[in-house]
């Protein structure tokens, strides 16, 4: 009788607690998007040196969004991408980390619309970086274009 009791009492229990297992909880969806802004910097400039880098490596492949200033723009032969823009993000520089965005675009019709010394807000998927300090203060973030629009001032 007793051995029936537990038995009844477990699977009962199992039963009110596996529906929970099926539907994803609330928030805990991803977000479409990272956005690569002053509050991402500052939450990377409170992570130990040693870990920075497995915080970028957490977000590779996700779509950023991101602003810089036109650097310069490449004709690029890696990735099958036509061109490579380069730029820089004056957001981080102010928090001290150098940020270079190596952005990878086939469009020409989006080229033509690119000017050095330019602001431009642009989204992609991040698909590689590169440290280029030993302090961790300074990365390349590689990026595959998805859309994008040049500022004005």
């Amino acid at each position: 009788m007793l051995l029936r009791s537990l038995l009844i009492l477990v699977t009962v229990t199992s039963l009110v607690f596996f529906p929970a297992g099926l539907y994803p909880q609330q928030g805990a969806e991803k977000p479409n998007s990272l956005p690569l802004d002053k509050k991402f910097f500052a939450e990377f400039l409170r992570i130990p040196l040693i870990m920075r880098d497995d915080f970028i490596e957490k977000r590779m492949n996700t779509v950023v969004l991101a602003r810089g200033v036109v650097a310069s723009i490449e004709k690029n032969l890696s990735l099958k991408k036509k061109y490579r823009v380069i730029l820089k993000d004056p957001e981080a520089e102010r928090l001290n980390i150098r940020v270079t965005y190596h952005l990878y675009i086939d469009s020409t019709i989006t080229i033509s619309m690119l000017e050095e010394n330019k602001n431009l807000e642009f989204s992609g998927q991040l698909i590689a970086y590169t440290p280029t300090s030993s302090r961790r203060d300074a990365y390349i973030l590689d990026i595959l274009f998805e859309k994008g629009a040049v500022i004005i001032e």
